[in-house]
């Protein structure tokens, strides 16, 4: 066996001879290929082998952004659902809101608002005036009850004569209103003559008269519309 010294001598002199034995003999080239190809991969498989590698790093590389492709429509998926649920949430407000109000209204109407604890007779009538008119300014300190009205110079009534009217205070104006469950075309004629005495009595303000009602016959409705008299029988801008 040969020791290291031997080694390196024979390692020196095959290098040596080595490119002439290459060119005298070719079929020592092949043999020394064959025995590289064992060891080491052909220029033309590692070639291959780069491409494949490339190929593994581009389908990596696109499976990662189909995940985080697929990962950023889960999320707007999430935030779409999210802002639905507060859509849903808000629109059960509203609705809740809207038939609470409906049915404060309709118990205006009817005579059947119930007083809570707290709640002066204002408070609810500004409530059920605030949706049935559509006028959120409608506050109970703005609403006058029962207020004495007297024909001092007969203009309307006979001279003297005292009723009571229900007023709404608005910014350089008043309302007068009258609320029946089931009106007959001669109240609304008494109601347009206490309007006028209002409007005569206030010659400053804009008066309005505004009748309430459930249902109205075309009697009612067409005295209205001669008396110069608004009619709602329903809550403002509702179908």
């Amino acid at each position: 066996m040969l020791d290291t010294k031997e080694l390196d001598q024979v390692r020196d002199y095959v290098i040596k001879i080595l490119p002439e034995l290459l060119r005298s003999e070719p079929e020592i080239a092949t043999t020394i290929e064959g025995i590289l190809a064992q060891q080491f991969p052909r220029r033309d498989e590692f070639a291959r082998l780069l491409d494949e590698v490339q190929a593994s790093r581009q389908a990596t590389r696109e499976g990662f952004e189909q995940v985080d492709h697929s990962l950023e429509e889960i999320k707007q998926s999430q935030l779409g659902m999210r802002r639905d649920m507060a859509k849903l949430q808000s629109g059960q407000i509203t609705l809740s809101k809207q038939m609470s109000g409906m049915q404060t209204w309709i118990d205006f109407v009817v005579g059947n608002l119930r007083n809570e604890k707290g709640q002066t007779l204002e408070d609810m009538f500004a409530a059920a005036l605030q949706y049935g008119l559509n006028n959120p300014a409608i506050f109970p300190d703005s609403i006058r009850l029962r207020q004495p009205l007297i024909d001092q110079q007969g203009e309307f009534f006979a001279r003297g004569y005292a009723t009571e009217v229900d007023l709404i205070a608005e910014d350089g104006g008043l309302i007068v209103f009258e609320v029946k469950a089931s009106a007959k075309p001669g109240e609304v004629g008494f109601f347009a003559l206490k309007a006028k005495l209002v409007a005569a009595q206030n010659p400053d303000k804009q008066v309005r008269g505004v009748f309430i009602t459930l249902a109205p016959t075309p009697e009612v409705r067409d005295q209205c519309q001669r008396d110069g008299i608004e009619l709602v029988d329903k809550p403002v801008g509702l179908f």
